[in-house]
């Protein structure tokens, strides 16, 4: 089934990428992100591959929850982030939620509207 959660989490965050045209980013309400992002390929594939870089952790869990809650999977198998030396213990579960807020407003608030005026706006 990791496969499958894989392939689920790039399908969402695709989804995403496309569906952030219809966002209430407009071109003309995007000045300030003039930066060096063009119109160029480039600038286009940097954007959405950092979009989907840091929106994999938060979807892929998402989706990993939501399997075992639909009752698909016994277990809720999330991705392990860092288990760290043998001495260490891994990331704790109240610090996965809080850098998953941080995650989201990170792309909410600034990766969305950079790659809008990549994608959409040049």
């Amino acid at each position: 089934m990791k496969t499958g959660k894989h392939l689920a989490m790039l399908a969402v965050c695709l989804v995403v990428l496309w569906a952030s045209r219809f966002g209430p980013y407009t071109c003309g309400s995007l000045p300030a992100f003039t930066g060096e992002t063009g119109s160029s390929w480039l600038a286009i594939a940097a954007n959405g591959l950092f979009l989907v870089l840091l929106m994999y952790l938060p979807v892929y869990d998402f989706i990993a929850l939501l399997t075992y809650k639909l009752g698909w999977e016994l277990k809720f198998d999330p991705l392990v982030v860092y288990e760290g030396e043998f001495s260490t213990n891994p990331v704790s579960t109240k610090t996965r939620r809080v850098l998953y807020a941080v995650d989201i407003a990170v792309v909410g608030f600034f990766l969305v509207p950079l790659w809008t005026k990549a994608a959409y706006c040049g």
